[in-house]
């Protein structure tokens, strides 16, 4: 047997996700966790690890092929991202919160903003 070791967090920006939790699964076999570190004592070889986010519905999937080892503690860490129809951020490292599509959608509206004002002064 060996260990997996499951670090979630989000945003504190996100502060409603506290409400809910992720959703794992472990070779299609689903597990009640809450946000933060929860272990998981599995048998030696490769698992598939999959987690999404609860709120209103699932969001922000990210899938992990994970190698246990025998007697060792192999570590992933999970971050949902900033907005749904975004994917999650998995790994065997600390995850930031992926915040492209927020960033990519704000200067969108500060350009249009800007447009608009120049535009009006210009008529």
């Amino acid at each position: 047997m060996g260990r997996l070791l499951l670090h979630t967090a989000y945003n504190p920006m996100a502060f409603l996700l506290a409400l809910t939790g992720p959703r794992v699964t472990i070779n299609g076999q689903p597990a009640n966790v809450r946000w933060g570190e929860v272990a998981f004592n599995l048998p030696a070889g490769n698992h598939h690890l999959r987690v999404t986010t609860r709120y209103l519905g699932d969001f922000g999937p990210a899938e992990l092929p994970v190698a246990i080892y025998p007697g060792q503690v192999t570590t992933v860490y999970y971050r949902p991202p900033a907005t749904k129809g975004m994917k999650g951020a998995i790994g065997f490292t600390p995850q930031p919160t992926r915040m492209a599509s927020v960033i990519a959608i704000n200067v969108v509206i500060v350009l249009a903003a800007i447009a608009v004002i120049v535009f009006t002064r210009l008529n």
